[in-house]
């Protein structure tokens, strides 16, 4: 996971089928409690020969999102 800042947790590890790495990405943050909890879960969003490629995909995707929603 990679912090975006101290209030939320960006995983954008990515799943592999059929012989490419999809990205999708995780957003998630702490509870006042410490329990993490998500906060969006990005579904599939494209299909990368190189595994790399695919996580700087999902991490760009992650930080617009939190930009537009949170600036």
């Amino acid at each position: 996971m990679h912090a975006h800042s101290t209030r939320f947790l960006i995983d954008p590890t990515p799943r592999r089928a059929d012989g490419e790495y999809i990205a999708h990405a995780r957003i998630s943050a702490n509870r006042a409690d410490g329990i993490l909890y998500d906060i969006e879960l990005s579904g599939d969003l494209a299909g990368f020969d190189v595994r790399e490629d695919a996580i700087a995909y999902a991490k760009s995707w992650a930080q617009e999102w939190l930009a537009a929603r949170f600036g």
